[in-house]
């Protein structure tokens, strides 16, 4: 068809429809450049800009966060998932300047602890789990300091206000008061099955709630779907391998293992501070230290007396087994070019001033190309594979969308199988069902309305597929035969319900009337006197959600003798009701000094909280904000 139309169109004729065609897209594309209809910023914090890219990348990180955290779904619309991460933004900016401003810093050995503590392995530093991270979340190892920087800055101005914090000491006594608090309750449960008795409901009652609530006994739309389907390994498992490559593949593990070991090394680290005169006392004094060492003293006993690292002066000094790319090129340049036993001269790095001892070498063993074989024609296989995916990527997005009412000629030129899946919902599926994006791919107007053949989609970077309807089921109503006895349950569930919350509302006017707990009883009653409960007697009461309710209830009266009582009706998780007596409340005698301690802990925690809220508010309200709503939507 389109040698067809070029035939046709030559000469003025042809002008005129590519300008016509043209014109669109030059003005189209003029257009992105000179649309000035709002500004390219996420917000402008005194005139520092936040960038949209930056509010995506943190955006996306939340999203993860709290994906992960509610089992794969969002608990918050993405718009004010947009907004709150925006203002986290803007408030970090703003704190930032502000904990610098007013003189609080991090030296370069306190940074350095706090990244070495994050990326641990086993007590020791792992450079490529940091490196792993950073990428992972598109940040540079500089981009990364500035920021954890700023945070503990942030940190150390949140601990300087709850410091200074001041609380009084009735304050503090009422709060430890009330945690010490016990209160005296008793707990009657009212068993629904039991109330409900042998109550069955009529088949007229049944057919009304049917009717009623048809849209809970649905059986939800379903499609079946037709699917092409490349992966990486299906292409490695067909890939031929050339002898030469696996032998010049096994020569370059050779070669790189011959040239890699690794160093067993102690230290000891002298920190140098800011100013010229702090620097001259450390590296005096590291220079004392090696003469010391040269004396004869023992390396172990020195690190655990001057050295300035604290996790391995505990050991004596000991780093452990070092690779290359572990520490710092100073450090290594030294520690590489050193002999076994031998002790460096003064090594100088950010982290201040060393003495390095090389206490062992090991290398890697190099293993035979019969052991390597295997590892060597898997990772060539899947770089055969990898080149490969790419252009099937490419040549199954253009036969599918040049055929869009058939997978025949995708299969058949591109030597593939076709699939047909089990039938799936909106919601589940198995097989490639099982994953979100082929049931959204299904369900889409393109697909399911107008019968097209999909988008390739990618279950994974290394697994396509290209999908087309084969039949769909409309959503219908379970038969009443299939769903009467669970509405049967439901009924009887309600039924019994009501009568326990008769019940209980008949039993709290008996009591509230002057009846003793004693003379409670009944069929489907029962009666726990508690006794007293702290707010920490979780096992003294049947669900340990009950304990905060005992706690917000109002006090009794005079709080202590008085036969009045205060009563709270609660659903529990089994389908009982239960009615809590509040009897009295009796506060401590005497608190002791470590329970006053926590007290005045906590209500300065909270406090402070509270005072950094308003500290942040009015920064806020003197602040120049400008936020981009753009970017919310």
């Amino acid at each position: 068809m389109l040698q067809a139309i070029n035939d046709r169109i030559k000469g003025w004729l042809g002008i005129v429809v590519v300008v016509l065609i043209g014109l669109p897209f030059g003005l189209w594309g003029i257009q992105s450049y000179l649309d000035n209809s709002g500004p390219r910023y996420a917000a402008k914090v005194n005139k520092i800009e936040i960038s949209v890219p930056e509010l995506e990348q943190a955006v996306s990180l939340q999203r993860q966060r709290l994906m992960q955290r509610f089992q794969g779904k969002l608990p918050i619309k993405e718009k004010a998932l947009r907004k709150q991460v925006l203002d986290q933004l803007i408030n970090q900016h703003l704190l930032a300047k502000v904990s610098y401003e007013q003189g609080f810093r991090i030296s370069d050995s306190v940074l350095a602890a706090e990244i070495k503590q994050m990326f641990s392995i086993g007590g020791k530093f792992n450079r490529n789990a940091m490196e792993a991270r950073l990428a992972s979340i598109g940040r540079t190892p500089k981009q990364f300091e500035y920021q954890l920087r700023s945070e503990l800055r942030v940190q150390q101005m949140q601990a300087a206000l709850t410091n200074s914090t001041i609380v009084s000491k009735p304050a503090v006594r009422q709060m430890a008061t009330l945690e010490q608090q016990q209160r005296d309750v008793s707990i009657i449960t009212f068993n629904a099955d039991k109330f409900a008795g042998d109550y069955q409901p009529t088949k007229a009652e049944i057919q009304h709630y049917y009717e009623t609530h048809q849209q809970r006994f649905m059986n939800p739309e379903k499609v079946k779907v037709d699917y092409v389907e490349f992966t990486t390994a299906k292409i490695a498992a067909k890939a031929t391998i050339d002898e030469d490559k696996i032998k010049a593949a096994y020569d370059d593990y050779v070669s790189s293992v011959k040239n890699r070991e690794q160093r067993e090394a102690a230290h000891i680290l002298i920190t140098a501070g800011k100013t010229a005169k702090d620097k001259a006392a450390a590296k005096a004094k590291i220079a004392d230290i090696k003469k010391q060492l040269e004396a004869g003293k023992s390396f172990a006993e020195l690190a655990k007396k001057y050295s300035q690292d604290p996790e391995s002066a505990k050991k004596g000094g000991e780093l452990g087994w070092i690779s290359s790319g572990d520490m710092v090129k100073p450090f290594e340049d030294a520690l590489f070019t050193m002999k076994k036993g031998t002790v460096s001269h003064i090594v100088k790095t950010r982290f201040g001033y060393h003495l390095i001892k090389l206490e062992d070498i090991r290398k890697q063993k190099v293993l035979s190309l019969a052991q390597k074989r295997p590892e060597i024609e898997r990772e060539l296989r899947n770089q055969v594979a990898s080149d490969q995916f790419y252009d099937l990527s490419e040549k199954l997005a253009n036969k599918a969308f040049e055929n869009p009412d058939s997978l025949d000629e995708v299969v058949e030129s591109m030597h593939a199988k076709l699939h047909t899946s089990d039938y799936f919902t909106r919601q589940h599926g198995t097989g490639i069902a099982g994953n979100k994006k082929v049931r959204q791919a299904a369900f889409s107007s393109d697909v399911l309305n107008k019968g097209v053949n999909s988008d390739v989609i990618e279950l994974t970077p290394k697994d396509i597929v290209v999908i087309r309807l084969n039949n769909y089921v409309k959503a219908q109503p379970e038969p009443l035969a299939e769903v009467s006895a669970k509405i049967q349950a439901i009924l009887k569930i309600k039924s019994g319900y009501r009568k326990t919350l008769t019940a209980a509302s008949e039993v709290q006017k008996k009591l509230a009337s002057g009846a003793s707990i004693d003379s409670i009883s009944g069929n489907g009653i029962v009666v726990s006197k508690t006794g007293l409960v702290s707010r920490t007697d979780f096992s003294k009461v049947s669900e340990p959600s009950l304990i905060k309710t005992i706690f917000d209830m109002p006090v009794p009266l005079d709080g202590k003798l008085s036969t009045k009582r205060s009563f709270k009706r609660v659903d529990l998780l089994t389908g009982d009701v239960a009615l809590i007596v509040l009897n009295k409340i009796i506060d401590p005698d005497k608190i002791s000094k470590d329970k006053l301690a926590v007290a005045r802990n906590e209500l300065r925690r909270q406090i402070a909280m509270d005072e950094f809220k308003a500290v942040l508010q009015s920064i806020k309200a003197k602040a120049d904000i400008d936020i981009n709503n753009r970017v919310l939507q």
